[in-house]
């Protein structure tokens, strides 16, 4: 064996051995508890882990925070549809994009039409999207709703990069199974951490698209279909009163409005309900002077015609003879 040889022969041993030391260390990396502190302490540092490409790092705002942003603006102008046409090229020149779009063209000069459009809109470009807008019509409303999901990126990031090291260890427990047993529940165990690690890298792009495209609901309207802005609510004492006030009338308003379509309705459920009444109590008279059987009743008799005997007026002593008594007796 030549000098050559026996050096070549050297250096594929060394490399095997280290292969077989790399091997053992990814390994047994997580039975150590310290890999969970590693773990934690990548989070503590501000450490990003990759979850596919480069979006988690580019979303990021200048003082790491990163934020999701929700905005509506309501838009007039004289043909709605056209300037929908110029948002959705808007949008595209912003590298943004349509998400869902609504034209109404209108039915004549009664109805001129209106729009609607959800755009996602690159976060940079938010500053600057009210100025764009107003070049394409007048911009009546605009606001603009934020929500910090730095804590909800830092921690996804964290258990995305614990499930990585978890489905390493794994894999390297798979390569060293010798029983048919061992390998089915390692298998298992694997096949369960890298269906979480997708859906945790699934979640964390959804994030990593909302803080990057910015979603924006754009109203288009003709200008005498504007709708009124929304007013805030009364800052003062008399602008309470007078918002009472106004609830008030609108109240009494709304009453009268009800009673005036029922008052026909009561009129003639009024008018029913006499004529029953009347009905009844005068088939209740007529009840009273008839008999059960139907005949009438005879009128009272006449007190002269009552007999002497049955005349609860008859003297009690009144001779027997019948003959009145004289004014004396007998001589």
């Amino acid at each position: 064996m030549t000098h050559r040889t026996r050096t070549l022969v050297a250096t594929v041993a060394v490399l095997a051995a280290l292969t077989g030391c790399s091997a053992d260390g990814s390994a047994d990396g997580m039975t150590d508890p310290a890999a969970a502190d590693d773990v934690a302490a990548l989070s503590a540092e501000g450490g990003q882990a990759v979850v596919g490409d480069d979006t988690a790092q580019d979303t990021e705002g200048e003082d790491g925070q990163q934020v999701v942003q929700t905005a509506h603006a309501t838009m007039t102008a004289p043909d709605p549809v056209a300037a929908a046409r110029q948002v959705v090229v808007l949008a595209t020149r912003l590298e943004g994009r349509v998400d869902a779009r609504y034209e109404y063209s209108g039915a004549g000069e009664d109805e001129p039409g209106s729009a609607s459009l959800t755009l996602r809109i690159p976060s940079r470009s938010m500053a600057d999207l009210p100025e764009d807008l107003g070049k394409i019509g007048e911009v009546r409303e605009f606001q603009v709703a934020t929500e910090n999901v730095t804590n909800a990126a830092e921690d996804l990031d964290a258990r995305i990069t614990a499930t990585e090291l978890s489905v390493e260890r794994m894999s390297g427990l798979l390569g060293r199974a010798s029983t048919t047993s061992e390998i089915i529940e390692a298998e298992s165990a694997l096949t369960d951490r890298q269906a979480n690690l997708e859906r945790l890298r699934s979640e964390r792009a959804r994030l990593a698209d909302r803080v990057a495209l910015s979603t924006v609901d754009v109203e288009i309207y003709a200008p005498e279909r504007a709708p009124e802005p929304v007013e805030e609510g009364p800052k003062t004492f008399l602008d309470g009163l007078e918002t009472g006030w106004t609830a008030f009338t609108a109240a009494v308003r709304g009453f009268l409005v009800v009673v005036g379509v029922l008052l026909p309705w009561l009129v003639l459920g009024a008018l029913v309900a006499a004529v029953v009444v009347v009905t009844r109590r005068r088939r209740r008279a007529a009840l009273t002077t008839t008999s059960p059987t139907g005949t009438t009743s005879p009128p009272p008799a006449d007190p002269a015609t009552v007999s002497p005997a049955a005349s609860p007026a008859a003297s009690p002593s009144a001779p027997s003879g019948g003959s009145p008594a004289g004014p004396s007796g007998n001589a």
